[in-house]
């Protein structure tokens, strides 16, 4: 069986590997493709890639700034995540017009590549609509995959398709994919929203990148041990060092700083080791709590390790925001709000109230447990057999 994994940007590569190396391990075919940001990423992981579109029009797509296309969906599915200043229905369209104007840029390749492989099977991120164009367009099924979050372009009912999402498949000649189908869902039942797509269940295994374990990691550490991240991609962090440095510099713990850029912080405080770069996943086996930017990847890490969390998400209008109310609402952490500078105002007492209340810690090992009682991704690979008739 051929397999054709279709990832939608450099950060979600890591949701596909695991599935996709379970895969391969089964004695399958696998291609992952990708753009141009994220084809290193896919490299790094031992898997194949194959690389579409252009770089400027990855770029253009994370400033938001591809042109809104024309024909907008007249509503969006109900169940579309609504964050907590509660997104207007324009910018939730907003946000399937970029999603479709991001795959008709990326179609023209994946379309022919897929023509050329003849694969039996597309598994394509939710948010990367192309994967149904390609699917449709060799006339082969398509199972999505989610981020644990239901953020992508579907279209469930024909009212709710927009002309652009079309026109896609019409340059293709192909019969455009409307309708329920599946997706392979790896959030565990305390972070899930309620969905009207079908969900198959599967285990989340970190891969957060190759990497080496410094010296010291292994040694257990004196007191608590607490780690922040802004992700692999994102750079919110990055600006807000000297805020969240002094937000933590009294904390009776040992703070890990995995910020991209944290090498030109500086002095630190004593209580403060920069990190370097070293897979989340193992750190987060030694830490009691982790602060993140409310990014999936992150917080699904710390919970496969069982740890309780504080977000601290770049805006307030973006999928962090639903991360850190999804920790809230599971009693797993605390969701910082920023101050209008948007600096994470109260960053070091939300790190104590959760280091000294331990209903924080119980209700993330209890994910961790949830996570835990899933389905393997090896155990995955028959249902994807299923669906190419294999």
């Amino acid at each position: 069986m051929r397999v054709l994994f279709a990832a939608h940007g450099a950060s979600h590569v890591p949701w596909a590997v695991p599935l996709a190396w379970a895969t391969q391990l089964a004695g399958h075919e696998v291609r992952v493709a990708a753009r141009p940001q994220a084809v290193d990423r896919v490299k790094a992981a031992g898997l194949t890639a194959v690389q579409i579109g252009d770089r400027d029009a990855g770029e253009a797509f994370a400033r938001w700034r591809i042109p809104d296309t024309a024909g907008r969906p007249r509503r969006m599915p109900a169940d579309w995540p609504m964050g907590p200043l509660n997104w207007s229905e324009e910018r939730r369209i907003s946000w399937a017009d970029q999603l479709i104007g991001l795959a008709d840029s990326l179609a023209d390749d994946l379309v022919a590549f897929a023509r050329a492989w003849r694969p039996d099977l597309v598994v394509y991120d939710i948010g990367a609509v192309v994967g149904l164009v390609a699917a449709a367009a060799v006339g082969v099924p398509a199972v999505g995959y989610s981020w644990c979050q239901p953020v992508g372009a579907y279209f469930l009912d024909e009212e709710e398709v927009p002309p652009s999402y079309l026109r896609i498949f019409e340059r293709f000649g192909a019969e455009p994919r409307i309708g329920g189908d599946t997706w392979i869902d790896p959030c565990p039942p305390a972070l899930r929203r309620p969905s009207r797509v079908p969900r198959v269940p599967m285990r989340y295994i970190p891969y957060n990148g190759p990497g080496e374990i410094p010296g010291w990691l292994p040694r257990a550490p004196e007191r608590p041990r607490v780690c922040v991240t802004g992700g692999i991609t994102t750079s919110n962090f990055t600006v807000r060092q000297r805020e969240i440095l002094e937000e933590v510099a009294e904390l009776d713990a040992e703070v890990l700083l995995a910020v991209s850029g944290a090498e030109h912080t500086g002095t630190l405080p004593d209580n403060v080791r920069l990190t370097g770069w070293v897979p989340l996943g193992a750190l987060a086996q030694s830490c009691d709590v982790l602060v993140h930017h409310g990014g999936a990847g992150s917080g699904m890490t710390g919970f496969a390790y069982g740890l309780p969390q504080v977000v601290v998400p770049e805006s307030d209008d973006n999928t962090q925001w639903l991360w850190g109310d999804l920790v809230r609402e599971a009693g797993a952490g605390i969701n910082v709000i920023p101050d209008r500078r948007g600096a994470p105002a109260g960053l070091g007492a939300a790190i104590t109230d959760v280091l000294e209340r331990p209903g924080f810690a119980d209700r993330a090992r209890a994910i961790r447990r949830e996570i835990e009682a899933m389905p393997l991704p090896g155990e995955l690979v028959g249902y994807l057999e299923s669906r190419a008739g294999a």
